[in-house]
């Protein structure tokens, strides 16, 4: 069942039209009332997606739509077996333009059920005398900032997610954790949105990534939390906000799965959590990128939401870690916020600082006045005439099918788009609007020459002058591709000359074939564009055993298998993967010809050895001097500690910092199975108070210990 409300601006009579499989009912009420929604049309058996006219009863009678009311509706599909859909269409049937369209966000609003709630952000007062900085969530839960003697909680709102750059390798462990920069020494942070990342995703390849913070609740209830990345990704929390106990709950992703890929594996979720309002959850990401896309993201579903649907955390329940001690190495280029600086760099103290300067020789332009930005999207429009565009010579249309002679504006975006939803503000000058266009033809075209034209005559409102003005919904596109757009008016609202203020177009760039893109599906890999500006992937396939491949000719980018994959074939021109979870045999008469590419892998597609393997490892080796050397030095400049340690066995490693009490301040590593050799970790020391600090190895049980001393 789906309900809410359809609108459109102007008064308009149209017919609807379903499609679905199984059956399919659309109710359309009257006005905005429930109780007065009338059966408008049915599917009684099925329809494929596009089948408009199998059932006389799938198209409704003519209705007249009034501009500005709601219509409430309802819409309701039964799925039995095989395909399952339903779309809702519509068109005007006095317009010459036969085609269905898909009724899209512009003409629909959400069914609200009478609950209203304060935007989030929104004073308010939660009656605990106890917290302080009062807030709405956003779904009627008034939540404060909880008291604590943690001295680790930090600011609310605040995750910050530390890059550690040029680490090769799909894994956290062993290739991050080993990493001689991690956890102390990251080349990079940024401030998240929320417990998710990073804010520009496919920028950087062979990077780490840490984020630490404490997690809060709105109301005491049950959460449960899934995990999706790329790479490898771990999720660890709390049962409070103690980070010695990160690992009472774990998520991992193993090999990396698409941003919404929920049920990949069992390991990306946790088990359902009774988590209470007004305490602090330690919560730690850490996660390894190697190549192509990149991101992190932990999702939950919440007492609090109807729909028991996976939403991603918002930084809102979140709380900065305050008790890192990682520092970027002094010089390192940053952004200190301060529009009144240059020069921002890293100091040895682990600040961000610039070099004051004032305007005009301030490299940022928020140090210098900005005006209101008229034509910035979703923006109001101001009403003087220098925000407006006007026509007062009639010239030839370049749309032959157009009055020779007229007021028109043609739109060339120099390149191929697929364009959706638009909006439009007339004319909006001060005591001028009637010069705003009224009746209009929107026409599309690839080469500016054959024209197409979009829907029937639009009618625009007329700008009321004022500069609060937001302008209004225009024609939706569909996904029509174009790279021209023509705008023509039949007449305007009065006077000679016609134009309006600002048209805004929602729209994707149509990439050239081959061109990389995601194309929202989780089941599919190598995803590219065609020919025709469609992004596609190829379906992955795991569910064989072994797939045996003959002396044929390849033309698939991906095999995927459970076992074995043993093949004869030729390889030309393509981009050739075998991934197994056992063996990859390649047989005589298996080629790679010039300009073939071929890559083979050993990942099983549920990774299940890895599970056991990880379950099984023995957490008590044998106690033994494994550790030959430990020792620490400046090496790693002035403000950084070098560690350096063999393991001549592999053994269960923890690596800590404590403070001359023998309070734990850091860990550096975290008991992990380590193997034989040498390990380095740096420590950087900006942010330590001056005094003597102790280094711990504890390796199988075994403690070394070193003193360091910091100035």
């Amino acid at each position: 069942m789906m309900r809410g409300y359809i609108y459109v601006p102007t008064t308009a009579t149209y017919r609807f039209n379903i499609v679905s499989d199984d059956k399919s009912t659309f109710y359309l009420s009257t006005n905005d009332l429930p109780a007065n929604k009338q059966r408008r049309a049915y599917v009684n058996n099925w329809t494929y997606e596009n089948e408009h006219y199998k059932e006389a009863n799938q198209t409704s009678q003519a209705i007249t739509l009034t501009g500005g009311q709601n219509y409430y509706f309802e819409l309701y599909n039964y799925e039995g077996g095989g395909g399952d859909h339903v779309t809702l269409f519509w068109r005007k049937p006095s317009s010459t333009d036969t085609t269905w369209r898909v009724i899209d966000y512009n003409n629909i609003k959400d069914y609200a059920c009478g609950q209203n709630c304060p935007v989030r952000g929104t004073a308010c007062n939660d009656n605990n005398p106890n917290t302080t900085d009062d807030k709405q969530d956003g779904f009627c839960n008034c939540v404060g900032k909880v008291a604590t003697t943690n001295a680790c909680v930090g600011d609310r709102g605040v995750a910050e997610a530390y890059y550690y750059d040029n680490i090769t390798g799909n894994y956290v462990e062993p290739d991050l954790i080993n990493a001689p920069r991690f956890p102390l020494q990251p080349h990079r942070k940024e401030k998240l949105k929320g417990a998710y990342g990073p804010l520009v995703p496919n920028s950087k390849d062979d990077y780490g990534t840490l984020v630490q913070g404490f997690l809060t609740v709105p109301v005491t209830g049950t959460y449960e939390f899934n995990i999706t990345g790329d790479n490898q990704t771990y999720f660890f929390l709390s049962k409070n906000d103690s980070i010695k106990y990160k690992q009472t709950h774990q998520a991992l992703v193993i090999y990396g799965v698409d941003d919404t890929e929920h049920n990949n594996s069992v390991f990306q979720n946790t088990a359902p959590l009774a988590l209470e309002k007004g305490k602090y959850y330690y919560y730690e990401f850490r996660h390894k990128e190697n190549g192509w896309r990149d991101h992190f993201n932990l999702f939950w579903k919440t007492p609090f939401h109807e729909n028991k649907e996976w939403k991603k955390v918002s930084d809102f329940y979140l709380y900065d870690y305050k008790c890192e001690i990682a520092c970027i190495p002094q010089g390192t280029p940053c952004d200190d916020g301060n529009p009144f600086t240059n020069n921002d760099q890293y100091n040895n103290n682990c600040q961000c600082v610039g070099t004051p300067c004032t305007p005009p020789n301030c490299n940022d332009a928020g140090a210098n006045y900005v005006p209101y930005d008229p034509a910035a999207p979703t923006k109001n429009l101001l009403s003087g005439a220098e925000y407006s565009w006007l026509s007062c010579t009639t010239t030839a249309n370049p749309n032959p099918a157009r009055s020779s002679n007229g007021h028109w504006i043609r739109y060339d975006f120099g390149d191929t788009y697929r364009l959706q939803g638009s909006r439009v503000w007339n004319y909006n000058v001060a005591s001028e609007t009637s010069k705003g266009f009224k009746n209009v033809y929107v026409d599309y075209s690839m080469n500016g020459t054959t024209w197409t034209q979009l829907g029937g005559i639009y009618q625009w409102q007329q700008a009321p002058g004022q500069s609060d003005y937001a302008g209004f919904s225009g024609p939706n596109f569909n996904n029509l591709k174009a790279r021209y757009v023509l705008i023509s008016a039949v007449d305007n609202w009065g006077g000679s000359c016609a134009g309006f203020s600002k048209l805004s177009l929602d729209a994707q760039l149509c990439s050239s074939s081959g061109t990389a893109c995601d194309d929202s599906d989780p089941l599919t890999f190598h995803d590219r564009f065609d020919g025709n500006c469609n992004c596609a992937g190829v379906k992955i396939n795991c569910e064989k055993d072994t797939i045996l491949l003959g002396n044929v000719t390849l033309s698939e980018p991906i095999y995927k298998a459970k076992m074995s994959v043993n093949s004869e074939s030729a390889i030309t021109l393509k981009n050739i993967s075998f991934t197994a979870g056992n063996d990859i045999v390649l047989m005589p008469g298996f080629e790679v010809k010039a300009d073939g590419v071929f890559t083979a892998k050993i990942e099983g597609c549920l990774q299940s050895a890895f599970a056991e393997n990880e379950k099984n490892k023995n957490p008590k080796a044998e106690k033994d001097s494994t550790a030959s050397e430990f020792a620490t030095s400046n090496e790693g400049g002035d403000n950084v500690k070098r560690i350096i340690f063999r393991l001549n066995k592999p053994g269960q490693v923890k690596l800590s910092l404590k403070d001359a009490s023998q309070n734990l301040v850091t860990s550096i590593i975290d008991d992990y199975y380590q193997n034989l050799g040498t390990q380095v970790k740096y420590l950087p020391t900006g942010k330590l108070a001056k005094g003597e600090y102790w280094i711990e190895l504890e390796v199988n049980e075994s403690i070394l210990k070193e003193k360091i001393v910091v100035n």
